[in-house]
């Protein structure tokens, strides 16, 4: 019986693990503000994008102002980042302009429905 409890116990510790892990990386994590341009960013085509440099904007642009201060390592960034990954016709678009995924801080979508990607 002991040796059942511990393989028992170690699938139960590692499945919570592993679980927790999953959950963690989903571009879409329940309750966050800014989840709606992750769900629309995996959908969107990949025909309806701009991409912009941060350090091309003036410093009191309203995009600079709310993604100037983001790493791409950020949490919102990494979002971001995983809904572009998921849309595989608009990661490949995106690469094929010389946009490095993981560079990407932010998104915004536009009036027309197009999605603007800033990249560092």
């Amino acid at each position: 019986m002991n040796r059942f409890a511990s393989i028992l116990s170690a699938t139960a510790l590692s499945a919570v693990a592993f679980g927790a892990e999953s959950y963690a990386a989903m571009p879409a994590a329940g309750g966050m503000p800014d989840s709606k341009i992750e769900s629309t960013i995996q959908t969107m085509s990949p025909k309806d994008f701009n991409v912009v440099r941060m350090d091309s904007l003036k410093t009191h642009d309203a995009a600079n102002e709310r993604f100037g201060s983001l790493a791409p390592t950020s949490q919102e960034a990494r979002l971001v980042q995983a809904s572009v990954i998921a849309n595989r016709p608009l990661a490949q678009k995106l690469e094929a302009q010389h946009v490095e995924l993981t560079n990407i801080v932010g998104a915004e979508q536009a009036a027309d429905g197009g999605v603007t990607f800033y990249v560092r």
